[in-house]
């Protein structure tokens, strides 16, 4: 059997078993004539507009259907939900009782015309008309399957009393199995306005799994943006104490931030700051460097300093260790690119203020409406960023140098003396290379760090830990 029939069985069993059903109660509590809503009647509400459903004065909604009646409950629950109506009383044989209810004339028989409405009315709007839930149940296909070709939603789930702690949608699976699973379209979109309640709360409890996994094929896998006075855009806590070893956050990659950073503990690994090649001699990982000014910013309001090769034994104008090469957009690119940032960020507040005014209104926003700009600038194209293609840079070029901490490798010559680990480094004569400080006299101010490594003769790199002074 293929798909489509598959889906037509769950669907038709689903409809058969609601129509049989109704029509085995319609038969004992049908009516004739053109039955009307009585006047305390509320429409029911539409998947746009939240109402509450039908109430009755004192629980008996018909003055002919009295508490005592067998159907009472059913009657009752058909006539709050909109399938079923009621005659006005004041007729003959149907004085009207203190509160005016209507009459539902239990005892008439149904037509097929009637039928067909008390069908159709239920179709529309299926309810808990004999005081259980829904169950549709299929060994084979899909139980449910629900499609809409008005612009409306094809399924549409609502808890109508506040502060039942209910859902209005649950999904459940047992392992290895989904519990819900959408795609397509705009995506899920989800709200929440009650204080101190996430629009969405994940957890997970299996081994090796995320509460919360984001992924894009071609852009950014998540914003997170706070447009309160909130100190925190994005909160990340973790569980604290003796034998933890968790952290509270961990990035896989680069990191790269605008604005302070705040460390209230240990930091692990080097420091570097941003710095420009100011002479012909291309510069490369572990290359000495000193100062010969400075250079408008390319990170904020941080003065890039010009560097070049040290070749001057004990200068005091060390700067520091190269690291690694670094991507800087040129000015217009950057500009560009700022502008189309701005710009996706304005479409973005658009849509959510959309959303939020048309859920408070009752309405619903297409979201299509608010065209997002055309990223023409990548982020590896508009943002600085090591650049781990190139080796060397050359005049004008930008590199991250080492000015604290420990470095994997720094160029030293030991044809000035051979170096032992713990010795001090300062420049030499030979452009980028480091030596032994042996005169103490020289060094002050022109020390790069202390070795960490051994090299009796010759050149080489060892490592060092970058302690300028």
């Amino acid at each position: 059997m293929d798909k489509k029939n598959i889906r037509l069985s769950a669907r038709q069993a689903g409809w058969f078993g609601l129509a049989l059903a109704l029509c085995a109660v319609l038969l004992f509590i049908g009516g004739t004539g053109t039955p009307v809503q009585a006047g305390t009647a509320t429409p029911k509400a539409s998947a746009s507009v939240l109402l509450p459903n039908v109430t009755c004065p004192a629980g008996q909604c018909f003055t002919d259907v009295p508490p005592g009646n067998g159907f009472y409950a059913n009657i009752n629950a058909l006539y709050m939900d909109g399938i079923i109506g009621g005659y006005p009383c004041g007729g003959t044989g149907e004085p009207c009782d203190a509160d005016n209810r209507p009459y539902y004339r239990p005892a008439n028989l149904v037509s097929r015309q009637q039928m067909s409405k008390f069908v159709d009315l239920g179709r529309r709007n299926i309810a808990d008309a004999i005081g259980n839930s829904l169950y549709i149940s299929t060994t084979a296909g899909i139980a449910g399957d629900f499609e809409t070709r008005s612009g409306g939603e094809a399924v549409y789930a609502e808890c109508l009393q506040a502060g039942n702690n209910c859902y209005a949608l649950e999904g459940y699976a047992p392992t290895g199995d989904y519990a819900g699973y959408m795609y397509g379209g705009k995506g899920v979109y989800a709200e929440s306005d009650d204080s101190g309640y996430p629009a969405v709360d994940a957890s997970a409890y299996g081994a090796n799994s995320y509460a919360v996994r984001a992924e894009s094929a071609s852009y950014r896998g998540g914003y997170v943006k706070s447009d309160s006075n909130a100190f925190y855009s994005l909160y990340v806590d973790t569980q604290d104490g003796p034998g933890q070893v968790t952290s509270g956050l961990e990035v896989n990659g680069s990191t790269r931030m605008e604005g302070n950073l705040y460390v209230a503990g240990s930091k692990a690994g080097y420091v570097v700051d941003i710095m420009q090649n100011s002479d012909t001699p291309p510069l490369e990982a572990g290359d000495v460097v000193t100062i010969v000014g400075n250079s408008s910013p390319v990170l904020g309001e941080i003065p890039v300093v010009n560097v070049k090769k040290a070749d001057t034994a004990y200068d005091t104008a060390i700067a520091g260790v190269v690291d690694q090469v670094m991507y800087v957009p040129d000015a217009a690119t950057k500009a560009a690119y700022e502008k189309q940032e701005a710009e996706a960020k304005a479409a973005m507040q658009q849509r959510a203020d959309g959303m939020a005014s048309a859920a408070a209104a009752g309405t619903k926003f297409d979201p299509s409406t608010i065209t997002m700009p055309d990223a023409a600038i990548t982020d590896e194209q508009g943002v600085m960023h090591a650049d781990t293609t190139v080796t060397q840079v050359g005049t004008g070029g930008y590199v991250s140098v080492v000015t604290l901490g420990s470095y994997k490798a720094v160029k030293v010559d030991a044809s000035f003396g051979a170096i032992h680990a713990g010795d001090l480094l300062t420049t030499s004569s030979h452009a980028g290379y480091a030596m032994k400080a042996t005169d103490k006299s020289q060094a002050f101010g022109a020390v790069i760090g202390k070795a960490l490594g051994d090299l009796d003769s010759g050149t080489g790199t060892i490592p060092v830990l970058v302690t300028l002074k």
